[in-house]
C-alpha cells in the first residue's frame, strides 16, 4: 500500500458530550493542527450558562474569535436563539440574536455568556491563536455584572461584533470558468484590527456537483494556513455529515485524492497546493466553514 504524504492534514473530527449545555464538541489543538491555533466546536442543546465553571470572566494572554453560527440552511443568519454577553473590565451586556463573530484581542476579559433563549440549536466555534486554550479567571464584581444595562447601539465594545451578513452564492460568482452553483449562501468574517488579522468564511451547500474557486479544476496555494471545516446540519448529531466531498492536496504531478464521508477538518498550510475540491453528493445541506486564524491573502496558482 502507498504511502500517504498528504493523509497527515485530513482530520477526522471526533465529537464528544460536552461540558455544561454543550451536546457534542470537538476539539483541535496546536499539536494536531500544527500551527498555534486552537479550535473548539459543538452544538448546544439548551438554554443556560455556556462555557465551564465558576462562569465568570476571564480573559486570554492570546486573541480569540468567537463564533455563534445558526445552521437553518433556508436562513444561515438566523440563529434561533438569544445569547448574553459580558465584554471588558466594566461587563458590558450585549445581546446576540443572528449569526455573530466576537474577536477578543489578547487581555480583553469577556465571558460570562447566557443562553437566555433556544428555539433551536446553533453551532459555537472558537478560534484560538495559541496550540493550547488557557485562561485566567478574574475576580469581578457579580453583582456588577448582573444589574448592568444592555449596551447602547454605540457601546464601546460594538466594534468588536460582526453580524454574519450572508448572501446568495450563485452561478458565476467565481467568473466565466466556473459556473456551478450549490444554492446556498456565504458569509466573510474578517478582523478589523491590524494587531488581529483573521478570515473566516461560512457557506451553505445545497446541491451538487458543486467545485470550489475561480479555475476550478487546477490547484492553489495560500501564504498563510487555512483549516477547511466539513460540517452536518443535523444539530441533533453533529457526527453526521449528510453529504460527500473530495479535496486534492499537492501540486498536480503527485497530488492526492481524498473523500470525505464524515464531519472532517482539513488543514492546509500555508504554500501547500491544494484544490481542485469539488461537493460530489448533498443528501441534506451541509456547511463548509474555512477558519484562516492569521488572515488571508490573494491565493496564487499551484505548480502543475
Amino acid at each position: 500500500m502507498a504511502v500517504s504524504k498528504y493523509e497527515k492534514y485530513v482530520k477526522k473530527l471526533t465529537f464528544k458530550d460536552g461540558p455544561g449545555y454543550y451536546r457534542q464538541v470537538a476539539t483541535l489543538n496546536g499539536r494536531s493542527l500544527g500551527m498555534d491555533a486552537h479550535i473548539q466546536l459543538g452544538a448546544y442543546r439548551a438554554a443556560g450558562n455556556m462555557g465551564g465553571e465558576p462562569y465568570g470572566p476571564h480573559r486570554h494572554d492570546f486573541n480569540q474569535v468567537m463564533l455563534w453560527l445558526g445552521a437553518d440552511p433556508a436562513d444561515m443568519g438566523e440563529l434561533g436563539a438569544e445569547v448574553e454577553l459580558c465584554l471588558g473590565e466594566e461587563g458590558e451586556k450585549y445581546m446576540i440574536t443572528t449569526s455573530t463573530a466576537v474577536w477578543a484581542p489578547a487581555g480583553m476579559p469577556h465571558f460570562p455568556a447566557t443562553i437566555t433563549r433556544m428555539n433551536k440549536r446553533f453551532i459555537f466555534m472558537t478560534v484560538s491563536c495559541a496550540p493550547e486554550c488557557t485562561e485566567t479567571a478574574l475576580q469581578l464584581d457579580k453583582k456588577n455584572l448582573e444589574s448592568a444595562p444592555v449596551a447602547p447601539f454605540f457601546g464601546k465594545y460594538r466594534e468588536n461584533f460582526i453580524n454574519l451578513a450572508f448572501t446568495r452564492k450563485g452561478a458565476w460568482s467565481y467568473g466565466p470558468k466556473n459556473r456551478d452553483d450549490s444554492g446556498g449562501h456565504l458569509a466573510f468574517i474578517r478582523g478589523s484590527d491590524s494587531a488581529f488579522d483573521f478570515l473566516i468564511m461560512c457557506e451553505s451547500i445545497k446541491k451538487a456537483p458543486y467545485r470550489f474557486g475561480p479555475d476550478p479544476d487546477n490547484p492553489h496555494v495560500h501564504p498563510k494556513p487555512e483549516i477547511l471545516f466539513f460540517l452536518g446540519t443535523d444539530l441533533n448529531d453533529l457526527r453526521q455529515f449528510g453529504g460527500e466531498a473530495e479535496i486534492y492536496l499537492g501540486k498536480k504531478k503527485e497530488m492526492e485524492r481524498f473523500v470525505i464521508t464524515e464531519p472532517t477538518a482539513v488543514v492546509v498550510p500555508g504554500g501547500l497546493a491544494h484544490c481542485p475540491l469539488v461537493i460530489t453528493r448533498v443528501d441534506r445541506p451541509i456547511i463548509l466553514t474555512d477558519v484562516r486564524p492569521f488572515g488571508s491573502e490573494r491565493p496564487g496558482a499551484g505548480r502543475r
